[in-house]
């Protein structure tokens, strides 16, 4: 199946000279989602992975129903001050600014094989953040 045509780019949002691209059609169509999910659980699978963590919000979207179908724990990333328990944080750089990532300090174990999920990569700063979390 081919994934890019259920995804819309959106010039000048939020703000102009950034082409966002949306995933709500992917979203919307079930035969699409499940595909682009059953691709990572398979990927996922291959490699052990022990934990699946992901950035707000679209990291959920993605990440969530992979953990689910692997039968393995998720830990979110979250802007700071969004996490009830002690957190550690990065800074990192968005196309259209900064801002602050979180996790929970205990959120992954020593030794746990970790997949980072997320949408898409953009400038790579929110990945690039997770990555230093984890």
């Amino acid at each position: 199946m081919d994934l890019k045509q259920f995804i819309t780019i959106v010039p000048d949002w939020p703000k102009p000279g950034i082409k966002f691209k949306d995933i709500s059609p992917l979203m919307n169509n079930g035969d699409a989602y499940r595909y682009a999910t059953d691709q990572i659980v398979e990927f996922a699978r291959e490699k052990e992975i022990d934990i699946i963590v992901g950035p707000e919000a679209r990291g959920f979207i993605i990440g969530c129903p992979v953990a689910y179908s692997l039968g393995v724990g998720f830990a979110p990333v979250r802007k700071e001050g969004k996490l009830p328990r002690e957190t550690i944080k990065v800074d990192y750089g968005l196309e259209y600014g900064k801002d602050v990532l979180t996790i929970h300090k205990d959120a992954i174990k020593p030794g746990q094989r970790v997949l980072i999920t997320d949408d898409l990569l953009a400038t790579g700063g929110t990945i690039e953040a997770t990555i230093k979390l984890v």
